[in-house]
């Protein structure tokens, strides 16, 4: 018999193992994102929530070609577009798949095993991930319950081994910000201890504050920024991120071929061709953001100061924040909570949309409260 027919009895087989992961990875757990629900209103993820112009999609679409899907993707034509709008020459910047693929490059190409990298804690949970992907030491700095972070314990745990600071201003999910005099504090000391400071500008423009013009004369910083958030094309993939030359060519190195798509960059060249599209959107959810602290206002809870297109309300005095989620995601709005955190805990967070959209959020969150028995005599 030939003896590649023979039966291959258990018996006789070696035991197959599979190879270990990194040791990093192995207590390393991450949560699939759930599936969309048919018929429910995502105030949970901080994408724009009413679509973009018909002129703006009929553009795209009849921009869509063949060659489009079959030839990889040539970026020299944005690079140029891109470096005119930021006003930085083309060698400081970097497109990239959304900036999270940014944040992961430059964890990638600077930091080694026992590297320190400061956070603001909480922020955007990927900080940590990639922090112990990369077998660094996580340096966490808390808010205290007021959303307020200490500057002098910041600037304090920026000493000698810590390689990184990432910082996501405004942040994420607080959308608080830190001023101008405390980033070029923290960017003189990341300079006194060969550090980098990477500025996560995911929620620019809705904050009006960036640091972006310091990259031609600050070469520990560096700045990352997505088309996500305000320019609306989070399903796209695409960002950028800027810095000193010789720091964006080492990020290159780490960086996947033709990671970014050809249809992302046809749609970022059009948002960057019409900046008024990012400005009227901004103007929409700040807008929406005015109708949504007011009217929670008025219903005993406390809308938080917002820099960014979502909005923290401590709900903790009315009901329990894991119970009113649960409501409102059966009422067909999904936000977010309950937070771990201390200074989060009394609170959700609902991303921000045009004022019609606000007002019948608001309206589902004070039925709520009412049928429930928690109105109080307020809403």
């Amino acid at each position: 018999m030939n003896p590649k027919l023979q039966p291959h009895h258990s018996a006789n087989r070696a035991k197959l193992t599979l190879p270990e992961p990194a040791p990093a990875l192995i207590d390393l757990y991450r949560v699939r994102e759930p599936g969309d629900e048919e018929g429910i209103v995502r105030l949970n993820r901080n994408e724009r929530q009413y679509p973009l112009p018909d002129w703006f999609v009929r553009e795209m679409a009849a921009s869509i070609t063949s060659e489009l899907f079959t030839n990889y993707p040539i970026t020299d034509g944005f690079y140029s577009q891109l470096s005119s709008h930021v006003g930085l020459p083309e060698d400081h910047l970097l497109l990239t798949a959304g900036s999270d693929a940014a944040v992961k490059a430059i964890y990638h190409a600077y930091i080694r095993p026992g590297d320190g990298v400061v956070m603001l804690d909480p922020s955007y949970a990927m900080y940590q991930v990639y922090a112990r992907m990369f077998q660094a030491n996580i340096i966490a700095i808390p808010f205290n319950t007021d959303l307020e972070i200490d500057p002098e314990r910041l600037m304090a745990r920026v000493k000698p081994g810590v390689r990184l600071v990432m910082l996501a201003n405004p942040n994420q999910p607080t959308g608080t910000l830190l001023d101008e005099e405390i980033m070029a504090e923290l960017h003189s000391r990341c300079e006194s201890v060969g550090a980098l400071l990477a500025v996560d500008e995911a929620y620019f423009p809705f904050s009006r504050t960036t640091v972006l013009p310091w990259i031609k004369e600050r070469s520990h910083l560096v700045v990352t920024r997505t088309f996500s958030k305000a320019a609306g094309l989070a399903a796209l993939r695409i960002g950028f991120v800027a810095g000193n030359p010789e720091v964006v060519a080492n990020l290159f190195k780490v960086r996947s071929v033709h990671d970014v798509n050809s249809v992302a960059l046809l749609a970022a060249s059009a948002i960057v061709a019409h900046p008024d599209l990012v400005e009227e959107h901004v103007a929409t959810v700040e807008a929406g953001g005015r109708v949504l602290a007011e009217r929670a206002l008025g219903m005993g809870l406390e809308a938080l100061p917002t820099h960014a297109n979502f909005m923290l309300i401590r709900v903790a005095k009315r009901c329990s924040p894991e119970w009113l989620v649960e409501e409102l995601r059966k009422a067909g709005f999904l936000v977010r909570g309950s937070f771990r955190e201390p200074c989060l805990k009394e609170c959700i967070r609902v991303t921000l949309g045009p004022p019609d959209l606000m007002e019948a959020f608001a309206n589902c969150l004070a039925g709520i409260l009412a049928r429930h028995g928690h109105s109080g005599g307020i809403v």
